[in-house]
């Protein structure tokens, strides 16, 4: 069911995550601000972000998820990613998440990769429902989910981190109708 699948869009190339992007990575998962709606420790040295994609490897080789490196079109530099997880094969849903380095936000890369990754869950993987649950206070991302079709269905606390996170829902059928 697995393995990398390389997704293009008209500016840009989804595609699996290489040693190469180290420097990317902890330029992405040590920034104040991608970081302020994530509850993780920030990445402080090459080291943790070669072990984190050595992690990521792992998982997208278990079958486990889906992660892309999120690139400019043609350019090998990481920009951000994107991925799905919490893969439930009996319901036949997934969680989308992502994060876009601040350089690139507010330019419409991220609803362009969603798309993307939407139209991969739900035609190629055959997904019923993909969930996505950010921080509460993400303003930003609830504003992009809700550009790109999800609905917001309640919240919850995380009883590890103490944080409220809210919880968006697309299924099948509301994705289909969108494209119509």
């Amino acid at each position: 069911m697995m393995g990398m699948h390389i997704l293009n869009t008209d500016r840009l190339g989804l595609r699996g995550l290489l040693e190469s992007d180290a420097p990317q990575i902890l330029a992405l998962r040590s920034n104040a601000e991608v970081n302020k709606h994530l509850d993780r420790a920030a990445n402080t040295t090459v080291d943790e972000a070669l072990s984190f994609i050595k992690k990521i490897e792992a998982i997208v080789g278990n079958n486990e998820g889906f992660y892309w490196a999120i690139t400019l079109k043609d350019q090998d530099d990481l920009i951000g990613t994107i991925c799905y997880w919490n893969l439930n094969a009996a319901n036949k849903s997934a969680e989308i998440g992502y994060e876009l380095h601040p350089d690139y936000q507010g330019q419409g890369f991220m609803q362009e990769a969603i798309s993307a990754v939407l139209a991969f869950g739900f035609n190629d993987q055959h997904f019923e429902l993909i969930t996505a649950c950010p921080k509460q206070g993400n303003e930003s991302s609830v504003k992009l989910l809700k550009k790109t079709g999800f609905s917001l269905t309640g919240d919850f606390t995380d009883t590890e981190t103490g944080s409220t996170y809210l919880d968006f829902r697309m299924n099948k059928a509301d994705y289909l109708k969108g494209l119509s």
